[in-house]
């Protein structure tokens, strides 16, 4: 379920916004686009969808992301994105279940605040509204409401992602402690430096912690993935 954390904890719990999620705007006014139809899932957590639209312009974001920093995209390549893209957004899901039990949100003022800062939305340093329709439909292939309820709830999976992180920094004791014993067993991965030890060591942490919450949703809600038959087109 989550192997795709281990291969990127280096940059999970810094990385609030990217390229591939910029945020939404609250406040604009009406909504000028028909909805798309988004009931078709890609996967579902208990009551909630994940729509196969929205992890298909995820997907090709992040290809084409790829592409333009001149990498080769095989098919095997491509296959890997697809299925680390959907256990990325089955994760954050599940945090979600997690996060809005500890009662973490983000308001609307956060929102709006969170998309003015957005280059993509920005012309010449300034927000766009212009901008935000245009890549909001262009490129994302969302209703601005879909939009804003995507971005809030990845808000929300961030913010929980950030408290797990500085919840499992170890104290000076445990850190000389950790640091001594993984030294006198070896291996070839421990840092020789105490502050990269440090900061690896949190990070691990802080996987095991989202691993015990991954294993409490798991057991009170069904996750499931249709992403063969989406893509088989049963």
């Amino acid at each position: 379920m989550i192997s795709f954390l281990n291969r990127h904890r280096k940059t999970l719990f810094i990385a609030t916004i990217t390229v591939f999620l910029v945020g939404t705007f609250v406040g604009l006014g009406g909504y000028l686009f028909t909805s798309n139809d988004m009931t078709e899932a890609v996967a579902s957590v208990g009551d909630v969808k994940i729509p196969y639209l929205r992890y298909r312009a995820r997907v090709d974001q992040y290809l084409e992301a790829l592409r333009s920093r001149d990498t080769e995209v095989t098919d095997d390549m491509a296959k890997r994105v697809k299925i680390d893209m959907l256990r990325d957004m089955i994760v954050d899901e599940m945090l979600l279940v997690k996060a809005e039990e500890m009662g973490i949100t983000v308001t609307d003022e956060e929102l709006a605040r969170d998309i003015r800062s957005t280059p993509a939305f920005q012309s010449e340093g300034q927000f766009s509204p212009q901008a935000y329709f245009r890549v909001v439909r262009g490129v994302f292939r969302e209703t601005p409401q879909g939009y804003e309820e995507m971005r809030r709830r990845s808000l929300i999976a961030g913010r929980l992602k950030q408290l797990i992180f500085h919840a499992a920094k170890l104290s000076p004791a445990e850190l000389d402690a950790a640091f001594a014993q993984a030294r006198k067993a070896g291996g070839k991965d421990v840092p020789k430096d105490r502050q990269a030890f440090a900061g690896q060591a949190q990070q691990m942490r802080a996987l095991e912690l989202i691993n015990y919450f991954l294993r409490q949703v798991s057991s009170q809600l069904e996750v499931k993935s249709y992403l063969e038959q989406r893509e088989s087109g049963v």
